[in-house]
């Protein structure tokens, strides 16, 4: 490199030859684009960050907002770097221009039909003056070899140019901008710029200012700039590594973070089960203190109970012998009745009851203890201050410390004894449970959640009376429609309405098939009772004991989202609704050819090193637009920038938590950027949490799922994901709770990807040439695209103005179709200039480029289609 930069600049020459020439190699023809209007540069102007524009293109940076005046006097943003550069009066002509590429681009047109700028001959130029900078015709080259006016000029052939041999190009005359014809011979060294000889009697006199020939003062410069190239490189390594310290320090920080809630929460759940534990010892010596007391007070109780009738009844007897007794009798019985008065007087319990039992909560010194003992951050500032108080006390410690970036930690100590202290600890990873509310199975009277072949009922069409009719399995097996069956059907139900008399409820509708009901008489009973039969489907009435049949989830169908999974039918269809669903389909007009896509970015190739894939199944956009790849038999996930530069992998191969095992499908959780990623494991299906560092996190069990071909990610945080072995879509929650589920084997053959866009489900239907919508709750809504439009559809996106993108890669040949929200068809995309095997998803990037993977051949597309989203 030191060697190439030595022949372009080393010498103040620009190196022609085949290895060293810029025109010859691609980083050379891209320096001489422009990087705004991606054309070559036209007279190049230099910014003060030293990136180089158009000077038309920098005159149009500085355009307001109103479009009327240049924003001349103020400064401009590069839109590379964003550094500014302040403009003088003049705009971009004020900037100084980039002489050397304009020599460069002068060379380079050597190859084209030039003409002599010289003469008004317009003959073809055959050299080029070095000092006049004018391209010569043969005759001006004569006239530059003998007339004495161009005596020193230097003239040098197109075929010297050429030759490998000649190692010089032409430079143009710097003329000085204050002195017309002047051209710069002298360098103030004080005011560090070019001068003429005019400019040496007045702005830089001779006493004022030290000046220098430009040829005596060259090679200092160049040592001088030297030294800055090797500083800067200097100081690029030093931020680099900084860099890769930086990015080090942001995965332990947010690992730490991770540990640190995960401490936290084990504290509190510690806590909570001492205080479960302190209540029962609570409750218990509460129990115990209340029993003895009970037990004395009952004691007491029934000592004085005995009292009271032992004193009634000496009472009564000794009124008896007072009321009826004489003396002689009264006398002989005096010393036992005294006796027992004596002994029931001096015996008598003390009747005071003094007993109480209370419980005193300290809550102060609780909510004290707590503050002090549940637990303190440690950060960079409280170690740097342990470490100073263990300094001046000169006490011997060991205070941890992280080497790559502030420690964030959790330490605490619980108050109870019989609760063991918790110390900081480092958690890896969390195995999130799912709360499974639910498998399939069969779902009687509406209730629970379970695709019943043959008897599951789906909404996907319905006619007026909320009719189901594509998917009435298991009464009278009616096959999937077409449009114009279901057309048909929904005009033959109008005229149910209308003409056919109320049905008959003390006998069951005649059974029916597709058809016998197409096939029969409107004026035949026969057709009535068919048309009676097709009108009741609507009426939520129950069949074999299970649900109504109108609503989404129906009979043995999706279970809902409502308390125990008890799945309400859907309400009858508004008039506009109606409406919507009896209008035939509009009709798909094709352009006569497709537009052709070009290839901005392009990489990736078979193997297992950095930057390469193997048999890639999936892909995502990264909060930053970062194209995230499942590299499927390199067992990894890999994260490139968008504009393919590679930033780094995570994943190693295997089987246990935070392994991963063949990942097919990998999605973002836009809020915290979180990556989810669906592999195999040890089960059919298994769904992992990593950081946005690409740490593991949790596990959330999928088992119901046999292959996730499409994985998504609501607005409102949501996982969602569809199966294409049963089809079925399933909604979870990052905790990894099943929220809710529907059946679509009735509307379609194989998913293959699926969009979300606001509350409607994109589908791609691979075997059934077209895009399903659904609703959030699992209603059908309507089909997009068809056979020869889209042809085994497997990627798809919505832009943000609502249009829906369908790729596929059938005939080698990537191919996007574009329909309106409604599913009109809009236009066609194709990529020619490259062929592909089976690409997987689709996604619009913010600068309206396509991005495809390209599985069998082992890179990533980024397509530009010259569409505006």
């Amino acid at each position: 490199m030191e060697e190439m930069n030595g022949e372009l600049y080393g010498d103040g020459l620009v190196s022609l030859g085949d290895e060293g020439s810029l025109e010859s190699n691609d980083n050379g023809k891209h320096e001489q684009d422009c990087k705004i209007c991606d054309n070559k540069l036209c007279s190049p102007r230099v910014l003060s960050c030293l990136h180089v524009f158009c000077e038309a293109c920098i005159d149009k940076l500085m355009v307001n907002e109103a479009g009327d005046s240049l924003k001349f006097d103020l400064a401009v943003e590069c839109p590379i770097c964003k550094q500014e550069t302040k403009m003088l009066g003049g705009g971009a002509a004020s900037l100084p221009s980039d002489y050397v590429l304009t020599n460069i681009l002068d060379v380079s047109t050597m190859d084209q039909s030039v003409v002599c700028t010289c003469c008004k001959s317009k003959e073809p130029a055959v050299a080029r003056c070095t000092d006049c900078s004018h391209f010569l015709c043969s005759n001006c080259n004569s006239a530059h070899e003998f007339m004495r006016c161009f005596e020193n000029h230097r003239v040098v052939p197109f075929d010297a140019l050429r030759s490998s041999k000649e190692k010089t190009a032409v430079h143009k005359p710097i003329f000085c901008t204050r002195h017309a014809g002047e051209s710069l011979k002298f360098y103030c060294c004080e005011c560090e710029v070019g001068a003429c000889t005019e400019c040496l009697t007045v702005d830089h006199k001779v006493g004022e200012h030290r000046c220098e020939r430009i040829v005596d003062a060259e090679q200092n410069i160049r040592a001088e700039l030297r030294n800055f190239i090797v500083e800067a490189n200097t100081r690029a390594a030093t931020a680099g590594s900084a860099s890769a310290k930086l990015d080090d320090a942001l995965g332990d920080l947010q690992r730490q973070r991770d540990d640190a809630e995960s401490v936290i929460n084990e504290a509190f759940r510690a806590y909570q089960t001492a205080l479960e534990r302190r209540r029962d010892k609570a409750l218990e010596e509460l129990e115990r203190l209340h029993k003895e007391r009970e037990l004395k007070v009952m004691d007491l109780f029934d000592r004085v109970d005995k009292t009271v009738q032992r004193i009634d009844c000496a009472c009564k007897f000794t009124a008896r012998l007072l009321h009826c007794g004489d003396g002689t009798e009264i006398v002989m019985l005096k010393k036992t009745v005294t006796s027992q008065f004596a002994r029931l007087l001096e015996g008598a319990p003390e009747f005071d009851v003094n007993y109480s039992v209370e419980f005193i909560s300290k809550m102060d010194s609780f909510d004290a203890n707590v503050n002090d003992t549940f637990g303190t951050f440690r950060t960079e500032a409280t170690i740097a201050e342990e470490r100073k108080r263990a300094s001046e006390s000169s006490a011997i410690a060991s205070i941890p410390s992280n080497s790559h970036s502030p420690a964030v930690s959790v330490t605490n100590a619980p108050v109870f004894d019989d609760f063991p202290p918790i110390g900081v600890r480092r958690v890896t990873g969390v195995s999130g449970v799912g709360s499974m509310v639910g498998v399939p199975g069969v779902g009687v009277g509406g209730m629970g959640v379970g695709p019943v072949p043959g008897v599951g009922v789906t909404n996907t069409s319905v006619i007026p009376g909320g009719v189901n009719l594509n998917n009435v399995a298991g009464v009278g097996g009616v096959p999937p429609l077409t449009s114009m069956v279901e057309y048909n059907l929904q005009q033959l139900a109008s005229i149910a309405e209308k003409d056919v008399p109320p049905p008959q409820h003390t006998s069951p509708a005649p059974s029916f098939t597709l058809a016998e009901l197409l096939a029969g008489d409107l004026n035949s009973s026969q057709a009535y009772n068919n048309l009676q039969a097709l009108a009741k489907l609507g009426l939520n009435t129950e069949v074999n004991g299970f649900g109504g049949v109108g609503g989404v989830g129906g009979v043995g169908g999706m279970g809902g989202v409502g308390p125990r999974g008890v799945s309400p039918g859907r309400p009858l269809l508004t008039p506009a609704e109606e409406a919507a669903l009896v209008a035939p389909p509009a009709p798909l007009v094709r352009a006569t050819k497709a537009t052709p896509m070009h290839i901005r970015f392009k990489f990736g190739q078979l193997g297992g090193g950095k930057g390469q894939f193997n048999s890639p199944h999936g892909f995502c956009l990264g909060n930053d637009e970062d194209i995230i790849v499942a590299d499927t038999n390199n067992h990894r996930i890999t994260v490139f920038d968008k504009s393919g530069t590679h930033k780094f992998n995570f994943g190693n191969a295997g089987k246990e938590e935070g392994q991963l095992w063949y990942p097919r499908k990998v999605a973002v959780v836009r809020a915290t950027g979180k990556f989810v990623v669906c592999d195999r494991g040890n089960e059919r299906s298994r769904m992992q949490i990593f950081t946005k560092n690409g740490h593991f996190l949790k596990k959330i069990a999928v088992r119901f799922i046999d292959i996730v071909a499409g994985l998504a990610v609501t607005a409102e945080g949501l996982i969602v994901a569809v199966d294409s072995v049963t089809p079925t879509v399933f909604i979870l929650s990052e905790e990894g709770e099943l929220m809710s589920w529907f059946d679509c084997s009735e509307c379609m053959r194989e998913p293959s990807d699926i969009a979300i866009s606001g509350k409607e489900f994109y589908v791609c239907d691979f075997k059934g040439h077209c895009v399903v919508v659904f609703d959030e709750d699992g209603r059908f809504l309507r089909r997009i695209g068809c056979e020869n439009v889209t042809n085994f559809p497997n990627g798809i996106d919505v832009s943000d103005a609502g249009d829906v993108l369908i790729g596929d890669s059938h005939g080698n040949k990537f191919h996007v179709a574009v329909f309106s929200r409604v599913g009109v068809l809009v236009t066609e995309f194709e990529c020619p200039y490259v062929k592909v095997s089976r690409c997987c998803g689709l996604k619009i990037t913010s600068e309206g480029y396509i991005v495809t993977l390209a599985k069998n051949n082992h890179h990533v597309l980024v397509l530009n289609t010259l569409y505006i989203v």
